[in-house]
């Protein structure tokens, strides 16, 4: 009796454990195993969902040899695609930067100082991966020397993190970008140029009128704390004037 019971018992549970085993099988098989599929993942998670343009104020806080050096507080609008205007430390200075298409245009006092192609690994990261067909994403990510076929798992401010472009946690020289598993954002870029790498966390992650953002970003080279940034004053406007990232209108741009 009793073994006629135990195998009855069997019989019931095998459809059971046999949804649970397929249930855990297409979970790993819908996990990203590269640097690709994390990004088509992030497009997957946000897209239509995140927010094409963010305006906020910054304090810029400057350090050197661990101690604060000066203080700034700097102007910032971004706009998809790849459209980013700083202002340092007010409109008036005439000093700031312009990201347009993947070129970066420097002014000091009003006059265009310099411009030179560059991708920006952080508005690439932080918000153009939302927007931009994975392809696309993934087209500039490797121009960035990001490898993509490199890839681990770990903790990171003891969350589920993706590791794309190492493989070694200790390498804190190789370009990587670090996603949140759960929320798939970024959450700290490494870039290296010319020996010197960039160590950039993007922290304090909150919801802002239902917008997931960065609060902080820290910026190390080679190790070494130098700058911090704290948002406030943020927003996202519906429309904008997209006037404001052309160079030639530099000194007329002003979105406050």
């Amino acid at each position: 009796m009793k073994k006629a019971l135990l195998r009855y018992t069997l019989y019931l549970l095998i459809p059971f454990l046999a949804l649970s085993c397929t249930n855990i099988m297409n979970q790993e098989a819908s996990k990203p195993q590269n640097g690709q599929q994390v990004i088509e993942a992030m497009y997957r998670h946000w897209d239509n969902k995140w927010y094409p343009n963010f305006s906020f104020d910054q304090k810029a806080i400057f350090y050197e040899n661990d101690q604060v050096s000066r203080e700034e507080v700097w102007q910032e609008i971004y706009s998809y695609p790849s459209n980013l205007h700083i202002r340092f430390d007010g409109f008036e200075t005439g000093n700031g930067i312009i990201y347009h298409q993947d070129t970066l245009y420097t002014f000091k006092a009003g006059k265009l100082q310099n411009k030179q192609y560059s991708i920006h690994p952080l508005v690439l990261l932080s918000f153009d991966v939302y927007f931009f067909p994975p392809a696309t994403t993934i087209s500039k990510a490797h121009e960035l020397n990001f490898d993509l076929s490199k890839f681990t798992e770990t903790k990171w401010q003891g969350h589920d993190t993706y590791v794309v472009g190492a493989t070694d946690l200790n390498d804190n020289t190789s370009n990587q970008f670090w996603v949140d598993k759960e929320n798939l954002y970024v959450v700290r870029v490494i870039t290296n140029n010319k020996g010197i790498a960039r160590d950039v966390e993007m922290n304090n992650y909150r919801l802002i009128d239902g917008n997931m953002v960065a609060t902080e970003i820290i910026f190390k080279n080679n190790g070494k704390l130098f700058l911090r940034e704290e948002y406030f004053n943020i927003s996202f406007p519906k429309e904008v004037d997209q006037s404001w990232f052309d160079p030639a209108a530099f000194t007329a741009a002003n979105w406050k």
